[in-house]
């Protein structure tokens, strides 16, 4: 792998996150299976937020680079959340035995519309052996991009 482009020139904001959602469990019990705390969680039934009524339609665990790690380079975020997950094959595994839908996804703001993010081949390994989908929430914001 390369070094870092902690200003990767083409991105405005990047972080990844590993879900693991259900209808009915606790959060806590992800956890206990895991073996990991979460960066934040969420119980069904919960409201979405101070402001609004509506209720969650299932409980969250998530574990997030947003917060820990300081650096537009994708790379960077998939290492932080990658080495906290590697070895959990088993867990993960568990998860979705017991009926939990569980991702990878990488947000990605686009500074200029061109030079989207990058992925070692260390990095698809990693995610291939954990046995979950990995996608992409890519945004455009800069003010190079037609209709920004």
């Amino acid at each position: 792998m390369t070094g870092y482009d902690k200003n990767y020139a083409t991105c405005s904001y990047t972080h990844v996150w590993f879900r693991a959602m259900h209808d009915t469990a606790d959060p806590s019990e992800a956890t206990k299976i895991l073996g990991i705390e979460p960066t934040s969680s969420h119980l069904v039934g919960s409201r979405v937020s101070e402001k609004s009524t509506r209720t969650r339609k299932s409980s969250g665990w998530f574990l997030e680079s947003a917060g820990n790690v300081d650096s537009l380079d994708a790379r960077h975020h998939l290492d932080w959340l990658l080495d906290k997950m590697v070895g959990k094959e088993a867990a993960i595994s568990q998860l979705l035995q017991q009926g939990y839908f569980v991702d990878i996804c990488c947000r990605w703001d686009s500074q200029s519309g061109q030079g989207g993010p990058t992925m070692d081949p260390s990095h698809m390994k990693a995610l291939g052996k954990l046995g979950v989908e990995f996608w992409f929430d890519i945004y455009f914001d800069g003010e190079g991009i037609a209709g920004a």
